[in-house]
């Protein structure tokens, strides 16, 4: 499959739980000694698996 680049605004909460996301996926693979993943590949797995989210509330 051909890769798109795009381009998304995310919340803060939401970039929170990425980073912490990624630092658990960082830390598993030192304490393994396997390569350390790329941020993009982490956003490709979160986009295929889908990211759960809580419904955001509207301001009037």
């Amino acid at each position: 499959m051909p890769k798109t680049r795009i381009s998304i605004t995310i919340d803060d909460d939401t970039a929170k739980s990425i980073e912490l996301y990624y630092r658990e996926k960082v830390k598993a693979a030192v304490e393994k000694g396997e390569p350390i993943p790329k941020l993009s590949n982490i956003y490709e797995e979160i986009i295929e698996k889908g990211w759960e989210s809580r419904p955001s509330v509207k301001k009037k």
